[in-house]
């Protein structure tokens, strides 16, 4: 047998209020509708050795809905409070009205329980708008099914439609690169759209793939540093699904303060170059260089066209120009020779020599070995 004690407040006709107290002992309390049968039992679990059932002391207040007694079993006391009203039909998602009791729904607000998706529509089946939730919880995905996504319209006229400006957030990488980079993550598994490279370079570097590709994904590459960074075409180096596509065999080369946009392409499993600015090696961009050393090439690749002068002497016919080695097969370097200080002759390990220059121009296009005069 279990003892359970129970209070009760007494309201009598005259002014004084007498408190009667009772302590009884009983196995369960069974409240019965006499109208229904239905009951509802005060039954004790077989580890509770005891406890008290202590009534409230005022009657519950009238308002909106119904009212209903709680007990909490950690204070041992009881209250009433609303019963929340359900206004809803099955599979709508519930919301709760103005009155703070009852809970409303709407025939265009709904969750399907069979494709686990939530639908918003306008009228009937609600198809207008499909949400979808996937993935664990930590790290859910939301898919949109029919419709399209207005931004500062109400009609868009595509899948998404902004009706103003929209910015992706730049990330600054400062991280040292070496000389050779295969299968990069700037961070977070590339989760980025514009990337752009600080990093502290002293000599030309280059990249032969990025992690993170997904169908249609877009990163964007700024060169910030005074050094070329090199995208290699299709490179062994890295893993298949991460390497670039620059062309059908080239590699590309980011000039300094140059871009370039690679689009991941699925069907392709390779980060495609879809545009670039002053990032190829072949182009219109141009400098001047004064030469003063015999043991120090010439800035190459920074340039397709250079305007060249040199104080440094030939010694007994030989060459007192060299150039540094290409970083493209194809790429093109137009050398314009100027000034009247010193005749200029281009030689050195990697030059297919051609004759004598005089002071005109000449073109040269890197093989992946040498560096072949085409004539002036």
């Amino acid at each position: 047998m279990k003892n359970i004690a129970l209070a009760f407040l007494m309201s009598l006709a005259a002014p004084a209020v007498v408190l009667c107290q009772s302590i009884e002992t009983f196995n369960a309390i069974r409240l019965e509708d006499a109208a229904t049968g239905n009951t509802v039992t005060i039954d004790p679990s077989a580890v509770t050795t005891s406890y008290s059932i202590v009534f409230p002391a005022s009657k519950p207040s009238i308002g909106v809905g119904s009212e209903v007694m709680r007990f909490n079993r950690l204070t041992q006391s009881m209250s009433f409070s609303l019963v929340p009203q359900l206004n809803l039909a099955p599979q709508q998602v519930a919301y709760l009205d103005a009155d703070a009791v009852t809970l409303r729904g709407s025939a265009n607000f709904l969750w399907d329980t069979t494709a686990s998706q939530l639908r918003i529509g306008t009228a009937g089946s609600s198809s207008a708008m499909q949400v979808k939730r996937l993935g664990a919880d930590a790290s859910p995905l939301a898919t949109f099914e029919g419709g399209g996504l207005g931004i500062g319209t109400a009609i868009p006229g595509v899948s998404v439609d902004v009706d103003g400006d929209f910015s992706i957030d730049e990330m600054t990488y400062n991280a040292t690169l070496a000389a050779t980079n295969n299968d990069v993550d700037f961070g977070n598994t590339n989760k980025v759209g514009f990337v752009r490279i600080a990093s502290p370079l002293t000599a030309d570097i280059s990249l032969t793939g990025m992690v993170g590709g997904r169908n249609g994904k877009m990163i964007q590459i700024y060169n910030a540093t005074t050094k070329n960074i090199v995208i290699v075409n299709d490179s062994p180096l890295s893993n298949d699904t991460c390497r670039f596509k620059t062309s059908e065999t080239g590699n590309l080369s980011i000039r300094p303060r140059g871009t370039s946009q690679f689009t991941y392409s699925a069907a392709e499993q390779k980060w495609i170059m879809t545009t670039n600015v002053n990032s190829n090696t072949i182009g219109f961009t141009s400098g001047s260089y004064h030469h003063t050393n015999r043991n120090v090439p010439v800035p190459t690749n920074n340039s397709a066209y250079l305007y060249l002068t040199s104080s440094v002497k030939m010694k007994n016919g030989n060459y007192n120009v060299m150039l540094e080695d290409g970083l493209v097969v194809g790429q093109i370097f137009a050398v314009e020779y100027g000034g009247a200080i010193e005749t200029i002759l281009i030689g050195g390990p990697n030059i297919r020599q051609c004759n004598h220059h005089d002071k005109q121009a000449d073109m040269w296009v890197w093989n992946g070995t040498y560096w072949t005069c085409y004539g002036h």
